[in-house]
């Protein structure tokens, strides 16, 4: 009787920190998402809404700047006291622009949320359509393959399909954007970019799943948990 109860602990926990864990991704996304719409719907660009909002934007790609630039310098073999001292001038630097650009960033921070959205929407179409090129093997391919190694070669087809759908998804993604923040107001440019940005994404995943079972029915398809689960187990084969 002992082995089963001093395994329940740990089996519990296996159930609940995955719930954990995503309830808290759901919850920092629902909080992001929303001082973004907030701030970029307030008139005053001084207020404390577009302040919260202009650190959430640099804060992130400051620290990924420093990040890449230890990395860079790990690639080449530089020391590690070298790496951490150009990673630290790098995270200054960045961090004095930006104080020299507040007010900028403060006044303009609809342009600067239109080009990061537009930025990270190009770099994911880039990333799916990057690999339909020559004989390089579609990303959804390679995914699917990590779940069922042997493919029919319809079903090989079909995911090198999918890869292209997602790629023009995000084209689309940046298309619609710029059209919208150029003939509409910005509260209709915020809604579509932020609110309606992960509902969209989640559609497509749910749409993708019910065509998959649709045209290739007697194939034992992965679920769409099993689909993302398998992305962020095999990052290093993408």
């Amino acid at each position: 009787m002992a082995g089963p109860l001093l395994s329940t602990p740990d089996s519990k926990s296996d159930v609940v920190m995955p719930v954990v864990k995503t309830l808290l991704m759901v919850a920092a996304i629902i909080v992001y998402v929303s001082l973004s719409h907030a701030a970029l719907l307030v008139q005053d660009a001084h207020s404390i809404w577009r302040q919260i909002a202009v650190v959430m934007l640099i804060v992130p790609i400051i620290g990924i700047a420093g990040w890449g630039t230890v990395a860079a310098l790990r690639q080449v073999g530089i020391s590690v006291l070298v790496r951490r001292a150009g990673g630290l001038t790098v995270v200054t630097a960045m961090s004095c622009i930006t104080l020299a650009l507040w007010t900028t960033l403060l006044v303009r921070l609809d342009w600067i949320y239109l080009i990061q959205h537009v930025a990270c929407n190009s770099m994911l179409c880039w990333f799916f359509a990057q690999t339909l090129r020559g004989d390089r093997t579609p990303i959804i391919t390679t995914l699917a393959r990590t779940i069922h190694p042997d493919m029919p070669d319809d079903v090989v087809r079909y995911t090198r399909k999918v890869t292209l759908a997602w790629a023009v998804f995000f084209a689309m993604q940046v298309l619609v954007s710029l059209i919208i923040f150029y003939l509409a107001s910005i509260e209709t440019w915020s809604t579509f970019a932020n609110i309606l940005n992960w509902p969209m994404v989640i559609l497509m995943f749910v749409a993708e799943y019910i065509c998959r079972k649709r045209v290739n029915p007697d194939f034992k398809h992965a679920t769409i948990k099993e689909s993302v689960s398998a992305y962020f187990n095999n990052k290093n084969k993408v």
